[in-house]
Order: structure tokens, then C-alpha cells, then sequence
């Protein structure tokens, strides 16, 4: 046992021997202008660039610091990367066991700046290091053999912190937001032997100004991750506007699957829409227009410019949002991405007064997109949204609308939008009124009757075909002065060819006898005149005329019941012995009745 004591201290005795020795051979060797010497002169080689440092202290046991690195600009006067502090530290037993462990790397106030000039190129294109590995410079020696996927030894870093790193980004060019960043950053990792086996853990803040024009948003964020997924939360400010992203991303590395939640108490549209306006225009340096000789394309599939795989789902919610008066509350849309098509699960809202619920189904693999699905409108005040959706017309139509339709379609451009759009469904409009529309207008012109300029009803309701741009439109209406059915087709146009059939109250049935001495054939023995007529022309120029044929029958079929009534009258009172039910009879068989 004492032998083997002996044994132990003088192996010790040696270790530390030895470690002493490298510890002055590392002191008195390694010293801050020997190291500065080695280091430098390869660095400013490397990136084309002077690189100043204020210090080094390398050291066997308490690793490496670098203190005021820098790397200039162009100008080798302006700083285009630094940093205050640099720090390695590692630990040297685990070494017996053939791993490498660093205990922490630490940048302290790292400093980068990335400067667009007006002919669009970036500082840091220039870097030496990067204009040698543009493609065609070099190329790698073919030696035959597989490249090693193996490392000697076991690499582990316990921290990597980053303290206070501040990113710039200026673009002469406007196209790109000046951006002030600043984050911190703290990672964990374990490469191992095989880069397959990498293993990290880590967290990252940031907050963000940018300025583009005049938008100034203010971004904070923050994030947890390792090597399989990612979560973040991001806050948006845009003046009054907030919004927050949140959700997260997993197998961000092979195929993501992607979680984006979007949540805001209140939006203003109208002022955001003034905020864009203030954009700067796009730089026209060195682009063409595209030659008229060029054929076109077919656009490609959406999809396409899809990472293969992605998966997305998720929600948008915003408590009131505002667009040109209108008011929208409520508003929810639930959504999925799987295999390139989009799915929009649930959409919903409240706005003017009632309810507005969709279901879209969007094929993104389909060039020119090809969707499907439904709207539900219930309640919705009609002059409250046309207000906002075509202010010309806000005054004209007014009613609770009701409506159910489904579509199907491909394309967002006329004329393959037009082409491809197919609707279904029904629609109402209830307790309204129409006024001063160039129908109304045209016809209340045709007929004499200013009363049908501005009418009120009770329900207007129908239903609608749509297909390769045509309208099959099927309506009714009821109300106090004027009932009205309608069955034609209207054009995506706006061309009419639509027959309406009017039946007027009988006070204003009064008005149209004084008005057309033929209208008193047309009124029934309830004392209502029906018309029929046919609208042509288009929506905003309409060529109302009456239906000739229809009202010579309408004439024809009075006059012979007059006559009949006459002529019954006539024959009753000459023979008393004839039955006035015969008389009546008789007659109706010569009149073909």
C-alpha cells in the first residue's frame, strides 16, 4: 500500500509538473504581440479588411479573451463588425476522455453594420473570404475518397451568450427598412462525435426599430428552441396598432410544421392604408421593361414556391377592426396548410349589425389557384356595408340582407376569374327600399310614375346561377305600391336581359290610367294594373322597354271579358227566359272561352 501511495503522488507530482511547464511555455510564449503577430495579419488577409485588437490574453487555464475586436470597412475607418469582449473558456480533464468541452463563449456587445450603396451592392459583398467562394472561383480536388463524418473528439459547449448585440441595416436605395436591432442570445449545445448526433438548447430576445417611409413599427420578441422545434412571440407596434404572433415550428430543420397564431385588440385599416401610401417607390435602376414580343407564361402553381412538406395552421383574431367607416367586431378566421392546400376552417364576424361566415377551400398545386366554398350572410344592413364596399351606390339600396352561397373558381385576374367562377344560392333583402338607381330611374321614366324612383318593400328575395360570366337571376318582390317578379340573366358585364313583371297597388294603378289610356285594359277586377316589361342595355345604362306582346294579350284577354260581361248583361235582359248562366255560356264559346 505504501509503494502504490508512492506511486500516486508522483504520478501527481508529474501532472503537475507538466502542467505548470505549459502553463509558462503558454505565458511566456504566448504573449499579446506574439499572438496579435499570428493572428492579424491571417485575419486582415482573410476578410480584405483592417482588424484591430486592443488585447489578448491567452492563458492553459483560464482560456482565451479578446478584448476590442474590430473589423473596419472599406474605408478602414468605419467599423463594420465589433465586439467589446470575446471570451473562451474550456476545461482540460475531460480531454483524457478524448472530449472537448467548452465551459463558455461569451460575446460581449458584438456590433454589426450592413450598409447598402446607391448601385445596390452591400458592404460586406466586398469581404475577400466570400469573393473567393462565388461559384466558378475555386473548385474542391476530387480525391476519391468520402468525406470523414466523423470528428476526433467529442465536442460540447455548455454557453454560448450573447450580450447586447446590435445589428444595423441602412439602404441607400430606400427598399429595404432602415432597422436598428438588438438582441441577446443563450445556447447549449453537444455536437458530439457525428454532426447528426447535434444537440442544442437555447433562448433568444430581440427588439427592433425600422423605418420605411412612414412606417415606424417597434418589434419585440422573443423565443425558446432546441434541434426539433421552436416557439416564439413576437409584438408588433405600429403607432396605435398592435399585433401578436405567436405559435411554433417544429422539424424546423427537415420539413416545418408550422403553428402562426395572429391576435390584435383593435386595427385601424384606414390608417394603416395612410401609412402605405407613404412608401417609397420601388428603385426602376436596371430594370427593363418586358419586351412586347415576349410571350407570356402560364402562371405558375402557387404551391410550387413552397418548401416541400410545409405544414401550417392556425388563427387570426382581432377584437374591431375599421375600414372606411365600416366597423367589423369579432372578426375570426381559422386556417390550415397540409400538402399545398390551404383550408380556411372557420371565418367569421360581426359587421353592420349582423353576421358574416365563410368556409374557403384553396388548391395551391393548381396553376392560376383554384378555391371553393361557401358564404353566409345573416342580418347584415346592406346600405351600412355598400357604404363601404361602393360608396356610389350607399344611397341607392337599403335592407337586412340574408344570403347563402357557394362557389367554386380558378384565378384572380379577369378574364379567367369570369370564365371559371361558378355561385350558387339565395339571397334576401327585407324591409328595404331601392331609390334613384338607373333602373328605377329609367323605368319610372318609361311608365310616368315618379313613385317607382323610390320604392319600399317588405322582402326582395330570389335566387342566382352564376356561370362562364352569365347571372341566371330569379327574383320577387312585395311591397305596398309594387309587386315585382323577375327572371333573366344579367351579365358579370353588366349587360341586362332581364323580363319584370310590375303589379301596382290600386291607387297607383289610378295614376298610371291618367298617365296611359291603354293602362285601364290592364287592370284586373281587384282595381291592380300589371305590366310586363324587358330590361336591356347595361346595370348603369339600362333600355327599359314594355312587353308588347305581353300587354296586347293582357289588352285582349280585358277586352273579351268585357265583352263578355256585356254581352251577358245584354242577352239577359232580352230573354227573360233565358238563364243568364246560358247567356254567359254561349258567349264564352264564341269568344273561345
Amino acid at each position: 500500500m505504501k509503494k502504490l501511495g508512492k506511486i500516486l503522488v508522483t504520478f501527481f507530482v508529474l501532472i503537475g509538473v507538466v502542467l505548470v511547464g505549459l502553463s509558462l511555455f503558454v505565458h511566456f510564449y504566448l504573449t499579446e504581440d506574439r499572438v496579435k503577430a499570428l493572428v492579424i495579419p491571417q485575419a486582415e488577409k482573410a476578410l480584405g479588411r483592417t482588424v484591430r485588437i486592443g488585447g489578448i490574453n491567452v492563458g492553459l487555464f483560464s482560456g482565451i479573451t479578446v478584448k476590442d475586436l474590430t473589423v473596419k470597412e472599406a474605408d478602414s475607418h468605419t467599423d463594420f463588425v465589433s465586439t467589446k469582449e470575446f471570451v473562451l473558456r474550456y476545461d482540460l480533464l475531460p480531454l483524457l476522455q478524448k472530449k472537448i468541452v467548452v465551459s463558455k463563449v461569451r460575446l460581449d456587445a458584438p456590433y454589426v453594420r450592413v450598409l447598402r450603396d446607391k448601385d445596390g451592392l452591400f458592404n460586406f459583398e466586398t469581404l475577400t473570404v466570400l469573393a473567393e467562394a462565388e461559384p466558378g472561383k475555386q473548385k474542391p480536388e476530387d480525391t476519391g475518397k468520402p468525406a470523414s463524418a466523423a470528428l476526433p473528439l467529442a465536442l460540447t459547449v455548455n454557453k454560448v451568450i450573447v450580450d447586447n448585440a446590435q445589428i444595423i441595416v441602412r439602404d441607400a436605395l430606400k427598399e429595404i427598412p432602415d432597422t436598428d436591432v438588438k438582441a441577446d442570445l443563450k445556447v447549449s449545445l453537444d455536437l458530439g462525435r457525428d454532426p447528426a448526433s447535434l444537440r442544442y438548447r437555447g433562448d433568444l430576445r430581440f427588439e427592433a426599430d425600422a423605418e420605411y417611409g412612414k412606417l415606424r413599427p417597434h418589434v419585440f420578441g422573443k423565443s425558446d428552441f432546441d434541434q426539433d422545434r421552436l416557439d416564439y412571440t413576437v409584438d408588433v407596434s405600429l403607432e396605435k396598432e398592435q399585433v401578436r404572433l405567436s405559435g411554433e415550428v417544429k422539424n424546423y430543420a427537415k420539413v416545418p410544421d408550422i403553428r402562426l397564431d395572429v391576435v390584435s385588440d383593435a386595427i385601424n385599416i384606414d390608417h394603416l392604408l395612410a401609412l402605405a401610401a407613404g412608401l417609397p417607390t420601388a428603385s426602376q435602376n436596371g430594370e427593363k421593361e418586358p419586351s412586347k414580343d415576349v410571350k407570356t407564361t402560364s402562371p405558375a402553381a402557387p404551391g410550387a414556391a413552397l418548401p416541400p412538406g410545409l405544414k401550417a395552421a392556425g388563427e387570426i383574431k382581432i377584437g374591431q377592426t375599421l375600414y372606411k367607416g365600416l366597423v367589423v367586431k369579432d372578426f375570426l378566421l381559422e386556417y390550415g396548410l397540409d400538402k399545398g392546400v390551404l383550408t380556411v376552417k372557420d371565418l367569421s364576424t360581426k359587421v353592420a349589425d349582423g353576421q358574416v361566415s365563410s368556409k374557403i377551400k384553396a388548391d395551391l398545386n393548381k396553376p392560376g389557384l383554384a378555391y371553393d366554398g361557401q358564404l353566409d350572410v345573416e342580418s347584415v344592413k346592406a346600405e351600412r356595408l355598400l357604404a363601404c364596399l361602393a360608396p356610389k351606390v350607399k344611397d341607392m339600396i337599403s335592407g337586412a340582407l340574408q344570403s347563402h352561397l357557394t362557389f367554386s373558381g380558378a384565378g384572380t385576374e379577369w378574364p379567367k376569374l369570369r370564365n371559371a367562377l361558378i355561385v350558387d344560392g339565395t339571397f334576401g333583402l327585407h324591409e328595404g327600399r331601392v331609390s334613384n338607381t338607373p333602373v328605377t330611374v329609367a323605368v319610372a321614366k318609361l311608365l310616368g310614375l315618379d313613385e317607382l324612383n323610390n320604392l319600399s318593400f317588405k322582402d326582395l328575395d330570389g335566387s342566382l346561377h352564376i356561370i362562364k360570366g352569365q347571372v341566371a337571376l330569379k327574383t320577387r318582390m312585395t311591397g305596398n305600391d309594387v309587386n315585382a317578379q323577375a327572371k333573366g340573366t344579367v351579365g358579370l358585364d353588366g349587360k341586362l336581359d332581364l323580363p319584370v313583371s310590375l303589379r301596382f297597388s290600386p291607387e297607383l294603378s289610378e295614376k298610371l290610367k291618367k298617365r296611359a289610356s291603354m293602362a285601364k285594359y290592364l287592370v284586373d277586377e281587384t282595381g291592380e294594373a300589371e305590366i310586363s316589361l324587358k330590361l336591356a342595355g347595361t346595370v348603369t345604362r339600362p333600355y327599359p322597354t314594355l312587353d308588347t306582346a305581353g300587354v296586347q294579350k293582357k289588352v285582349k284577354e280585358t277586352v273579351r271579358k268585357k265583352a263578355i260581361e256585356e254581352l251577358g248583361k245584354a242577352l239577359s235582359g232580352k230573354k227573360k227566359d233565358t238563364k243568364p248562366n246560358a247567356a254567359s255560356e254561349l258567349i264564352k264559346g264564341i269568344f273561345g272561352q
